[in-house]
């Protein structure tokens, strides 16, 4: 996803004084950065090994409405240990906002089940950043405490999902680079963890 995963309000920043206009792909706000995002780009391989694969893209100065060239690579690789590295780097030649994220979605089923509401999921997190109607953060940030938010101790994803206009598309904030999130399947006995 990119240049910006989640959404831009009104489709605008302003950066060193100059407001720069982006494409409005959702309602009025501009999500994933704009109509053609990263995902729709075409990547050049620069490396490919039993277990690893590393690509590379050049997204040029005002594409999608975003200042400067930036110069990306992008490397998945996997271990002996049965893990998914996903490595990002990129550069730029003038002040850019970047949020670059995967955006795979995970059903630890193996297909068996069409829902991942029975998914049990941990969130290091004690914080999340509150959203408006449009799912634009506040601003604000909030303890997920006695909340609906709170994965701080593993629950069924659909436990609390009701409970929350729209579902869950919020920010959380982890308590520390390391262990983020662990994902876990009552019925097959996969887990999932993840790091950042």
């Amino acid at each position: 996803v990119g240049r910006y995963a989640n959404r831009i309000a009104k489709a605008q920043f302003t950066l060193d004084s100059i407001t720069y206009t982006l494409a409005a792909n959702n309602g009025k706000n501009s999500l994933h950065g704009g109509n053609k995002g990263f995902d729709e780009k075409v990547w050049s391989v620069k490396e490919t090994t039993d277990s690893t694969l590393s690509f590379h893209y050049l997204s040029p100065d005002g594409e999608e409405g975003y200042p400067g060239n930036l110069d990306m690579n992008v490397k998945y690789i996997l271990t002996e240990d049965n893990q998914l590295v996903i490595d990002y780097t990129a550069t730029t030649d003038k002040a850019t906002p970047i949020n670059l994220s995967n955006h795979a979605y995970f059903n630890l089923s193996a297909g068996t089940d069409s829902t991942i509401l029975n998914h049990e999921l941990m969130l290091n997190a004690e914080l999340y950043t509150p959203v408006d109607k449009e799912l634009i953060p506040t601003g604000k940030v909030a303890f997920v405490v006695n909340t609906p938010f709170d994965f701080v101790k593993s629950k069924p994803i659909g436990q609390d999902i009701g409970k929350v206009e729209g579902g869950f598309d919020h920010n959380f904030i982890f308590k520390s680079m390391g262990k983020a999130a662990e994902l876990y399947h009552p019925s097959s006995g996969r887990l999932m963890t993840l790091y950042t």
